[in-house]
Formats: structure tokens, C-alpha cells, sequence
């Protein structure tokens, strides 16, 4: 007797705890759509024409938690065997989300004048329509702090409506150098909120990534010409690296000799980011090794150099 009895007070206390369960989920539930109907407008219970009573919370809990939505709504929560399902609560169904944030480019210098396009992907469950508006947070950059992004086609955005919103700014001179995080935010007409962020990194030197001779060995008077090849990255685009050089004075140039990047003097590719020149070594020149410093200036102000050998033969 004692073990049955024991079983249906465990049986009681398991259904005393689903009803408290459940009221709680409806107590809350009904909260919420209180604050939600508080935010469009105050909420009033007519007695007469012509006359206004203002409902208390615990009033309005009620009339809400009665609705056939908040009824079927709880059902939905509450499962008899597990309790409150908070799985159930899809977040995906509700909130905008975002596929990538990316900065373009990735290297930029602190020069308040180079361009630097941040990109957003974003999408909603409700469509592109229900997305309230993208912002970033420049302040690392020395930027605002809140600045809107745009999907109109227009201020570096290459497509209207298509679901990338862009901002075009640039960096702070007063920025120091290093990585620097940018977070983005997206926002739907239901006020829910995701969050992302993209990192640039802000430097104000090129670099050389590669440079070499074309042959690695030159005879000394040798008809045959030298091909020296610089391959660099400039913080920003490649278009404002101002000028790269490289010291022959050993080969008896009198200054420093400029690469080219116009497709010719042995550059394949105009515009790219290799730089070439063609040279001879003069017959005088006696054999060894010789060090050549090749070095790369940008509109920036930044200067990146970098050394390269040629062994010379007679």
C-alpha cells in the first residue's frame, strides 16, 4: 500500500508541475504580447459609448492568454511528456540573417583618402522587403559609429535591391596600424536583430611579395637581356603604388632605374601587380654575386624594399 500510495503522489506532484508549467508559458507568453500591443498603442476595455477604462496587466494577461492564437500558441510549447519545448521557439522563422560581411580591400592604408567599400549579404524569412536597414560600426577606423549601409544601386552599391548593401569610407590618418574589427548589424520591420563582423587590416607600406632574375645566372657581356620581375601588395589598390625601383649601380646605372607595369621593357601584363625591366650586364662587370634592392613607393607614403641576388659569370 505504501509503494502504491508513494506512486500517486509522484503521479500528483508530476501533474501539479505540467500545470505550473503551463502557466508560467502562459503567463509569459502573455507578457510579451502586452509589451508588443503596449509599443502600437494603450489598451482600453468599453463599457459604455462615449466612455474609457484602461486595462491592468494582469486584466489584459488574461483577455490575451483567452485568445484561440495564444491557445494554440501554447499547445505548440507545451508537450506532455517533456514539459515546455523551448526548441520549438525558431529564431530562424523570425530573424534576418547574414550570409557575409567583407571589406574591400582587405589591406588599407591610414590615408583618409583611399577607398575602402564594406559589403554585406543579408536575407530575411519575410524577404528582402522586411529588412529595416544595415549599419556598421566604424569608430575602430575612426569613422561614426553607426553608419547605414545601402542596397540602392547607388554610392558604391553595384545593384539595386539584390540583397548586398554597401558603404564606401576610408581610413583615418589618426588610425594606428594593425587589425581592426568592423561589426555589422541587420534589422527587420519586426525588430528582431543579427550580427555580424569583418576584419581589415590597416597598414601603410607595400610589400614585396617576390622578386627574381629571368636567368638567375647572367654572363658578363652577354648579348642576352636580364629580366627582373617585382611582384607587390599595396594596401589599397594597385593603382596607387607610385613608383618601384631597383639600384644597378653595380651595372653601371648612375641612379635608381624604374620597373614598368604598362606591358612593356618585358612586362607581360599591364596593370597587374607584377612589375618588370630589362637590362643588360656590361662586359666589365667581374664575376660574383650581387645584391640588388628593389624597393616600391605608394601615394600613401609607405616605402617596402626587398633584396634579390645575380650571379654574374664570365
Amino acid at each position: 500500500m505504501k509503494i502504491r500510495n508513494s506512486k500517486f503522489e509522484i503521479r500528483n506532484k508530476s501533474k501539479i508541475l505540467i500545470l505550473k508549467l503551463v502557466i508560467g508559458v502562459l503567463v509569459i507568453i502573455s507578457l510579451f504580447w502586452l509589451g508588443c500591443l503596449s509599443l502600437v498603442a494603450p489598451v482600453y476595455a468599453q463599457e459604455k459609448p462615449g466612455t474609457e477604462e484602461e486595462l491592468t496587466k494582469g486584466e489584459a494577461v488574461v483577455l490575451i492568454s483567452a485568445s484561440d492564437f495564444m491557445k494554440k500558441k501554447i499547445g505548440e510549447l507545451l508537450s506532455w511528456t517533456i514539459g515546455y519545448d523551448i526548441s520549438k521557439v525558431s529564431r530562424l522563422k523570425l530573424t534576418p540573417s547574414i550570409n557575409y560581411v567583407m571589406a574591400v580591400p582587405k589591406k588599407v592604408p591610414p590615408d583618409g583618402r583611399t577607398i575602402l567599400e564594406i559589403q554585406a549579404s543579408v536575407d530575411d524569412p519575410g524577404g528582402l522587403k522586411n529588412i529595416a536597414g544595415v549599419r556598421a560600426d566604424l569608430s575602430s577606423i575612426g569613422r561614426l559609429p553607426n553608419t547605414m549601409l545601402v542596397d540602392n544601386g547607388l554610392f558604391g552599391d553595384q545593384k539595386a535591391s539584390d540583397g548586398i548593401y554597401t558603404l564606401q569610407t576610408s581610413v583615418s590618418p589618426k588610425i594606428e596600424m594593425g587589425a581592426k574589427e568592423v561589426p555589422v548589424a541587420v534589422a527587420n520591420k519586426k525588430g528582431w536583430l543579427a550580427l555580424a563582423k569583418t576584419t581589415l587590416d590597416v597598414r601603410l607600406n607595400p610589400a614585396i611579395i617576390e622578386a627574381k632574375f629571368v636567368p638567375e645566372r647572367a654572363g658578363a657581356g652577354s648579348p642576352a637581356p636580364v629580366l627582373l620581375t617585382v611582384e607587390v601588395e599595396n594596401p589599397g589598390r594597385i593603382e596607387d603604388i607610385s613608383k618601384v625601383t631597383a639600384d644597378l649601380r653595380s651595372f653601371g646605372y648612375t641612379e635608381l632605374v624604374l620597373l614598368h607595369n604598362d606591358g612593356k621593357e618585358g612586362d607581360a601584363v599591364a596593370g597587374d601587380e607584377i612589375f618588370s625591366l630589362q637590362f643588360m650586364v656590361p662586359d666589365y662587370v667581374v664575376e660574383g654575386d650581387y645584391s640588388v634592392r628593389v624597393g616600391a613607393s605608394n601615394l600613401a607614403g609607405g616605402y617596402g624594399f626587398a633584396d634579390v641576388t645575380l650571379k654574374v659569370y664570365k
